[in-house]
């Protein structure tokens, strides 16, 4: 499972909310989190439009299960995982 973050630079939420994307890496160890700044990243962003941060996207296998805005509380995202990690 691949989660990604599309956050930017600029913006302080961003800022704050990286430490504990990062830290919920060690809670899910089989999945790879990635941040992307979508500006510095956009060729990897692509067409995605990213209105809020921050932006999650969830992957498994290239096939896409979660795409949008998070609360930028981290048990929002920490739910999010387990339950796509239960139920595959």
């Amino acid at each position: 499972m691949d989660v990604t973050c599309l956050c930017a630079a600029w913006c302080d939420t961003c800022a704050d909310y990286r430490d504990g994307f990062f830290a919920l890496a060690k809670e899910f160890p089989r999945a790879r989190f990635r941040w992307l700044d979508v500006e510095d990243d956009a060729a990897e962003v692509g067409e995605r439009e990213v209105e809020n941060f921050p932006t999650l996207l969830v992957e498994r296998d290239g096939a896409e299960l979660f795409y949008g805005p998070l609360p930028p509380q981290h048990e929002h995202l920490r739910r999010l995982i387990q339950k796509l990690v239960e139920n595959p």
